[in-house]
Parts: structure tokens; C-alpha cells; sequence
């Protein structure tokens, strides 16, 4: 089988917040004391998207696959060369080549998100205030290449639909943020 390429084009149905704590965030805030925290989140919001090399706003490639896998799990969508019922397309979907094309906005569009999140831990207890970058009218394109090529686009389309209506992409998705609509799909071979 040939490899088949599709590119994709979604938009956000709902703002989309990211909290994408590299390792250098990390090692930053084990220094931190409890109380220094709070001052730390205000000060560093920005830093917890992503972004390319240029400095735009982007969807991480990891996002969007583990989306499509959620979906496959969930939906347990049985691929038409099955040979059981039982069978889904989750292990089919990490072996993808996912790639953004275009970035989503300017690091000027991220707006401030705020809120109490978890405990401190030890006996105080107690919330800490956590900032995120969040981003409310959004759009990404990418390319998802099936090595084998055996998924059917109305397949992916029933993935893809699913993942953006019922799961989403980035952080506090419980709460309905970074859910999306599925604008194209087009096969590129």
C-alpha cells in the first residue's frame, strides 16, 4: 500500500489554553518556594505555549495525535480490513506522521487565563493561583501522513469529527476548552 497524506484544516469551537511546562519551567519552579509561586505564574504565563522558530503560536504535533488516539479508544471504530469486532484503530493512529503547516496566531493574541488550581500540598492546603496563555478564536492546519495507507478519509473524518466535538486539544479540556469543527480534509495524493 501507498502512503496517503491528507491535509487538514479545523477551527476552535471554543478557546483553546495551553500549559506546556518544558523541562527548563520545571527546573525553575523546584527552586521556588511555595510562597514565590504565585509571583512566578504572573510572571511566566507566556512561556507556557508553543511556539516555532519564528515566534508564532502553534498547536503541538502531540496534541493532535493524542486527540485522534483518545478518539479511537473511545469510539472503538472497527476499520473496514478488521478481521475481529474488537479490533480499533488505536494502534493504527501512533504510527502517524502529524505536521503542522501554518501557525495559529501571534504571540500578541494570547490573552491572560487565571484560576486556583490544586493544592499545595503539606498541611497548609490550600490553591494555588495558576496563569495560562489562552487563545479564543483559533485555527490550525496540518498534514496527518498514514504510512500504510489503509485508514479511509471517511474514517479519519469520523475520528478527526469525534476528537474535536467530544475530546479537544490542550489543557482544562474538561471544562469544554479546545474543542473544534473540522473545516477540510482533503487527500493529498
Amino acid at each position: 500500500m501507498a502512503i496517503k497524506e491528507y491535509k487538514i484544516e479545523i477551527e476552535g469551537l471554543n478557546p483553546v489554553i495551553w500549559n506546556r511546562m518544558k523541562r527548563e519551567l520545571e527546573l525553575e519552579k523546584k527552586k521556588l518556594k511555595k510562597d514565590q509561586l504565585d509571583e512566578w505564574e504572573e510572571k511566566n504565563w507566556l512561556r507556557k505555549a508553543e511556539y516555532d522558530t519564528k515566534g508564532n503560536v502553534i498547536l503541538p504535533n502531540e496534541w493532535i495525535k493524542g486527540t485522534l488516539i483518545d478518539a479511537c479508544k473511545k469510539t472503538r471504530i472497527v476499520p473496514h480490513y478488521a478481521k475481529s469486532k474488537s479490533q480499533t484503530y488505536t494502534n493504527y493512529v501512533q504510527g502517524m506522521m502529524i505536521e503542522l503547516k501554518k501557525p495559529m496566531s501571534k504571540k500578541k493574541d494570547l490573552e491572560y487565563y487565571g484560576a486556583y488550581v490544586g493544592s499545595r500540598g503539606g498541611m497548609g492546603g490550600g490553591k494555588i493561583w495558576k496563569v495560562r496563555p489562552l487563545l479564543k478564536k483559533w485555527k490550525a492546519t496540518f498534514t496527518i501522513k498514514d504510512p500504510i495507507g489503509r485508514m479511509k478519509k471517511d474514517e479519519l473524518y469520523a475520528l478527526l469529527n469525534y476528537a474535536g466535538l467530544m475530546i479537544g486539544v490542550g489543557d482544562n479540556r474538561r471544562n469544554n476548552y479546545g474543542r473544534f469543527v473540522i473545516k477540510s480534509i482533503k487527500e493529498m495524493n
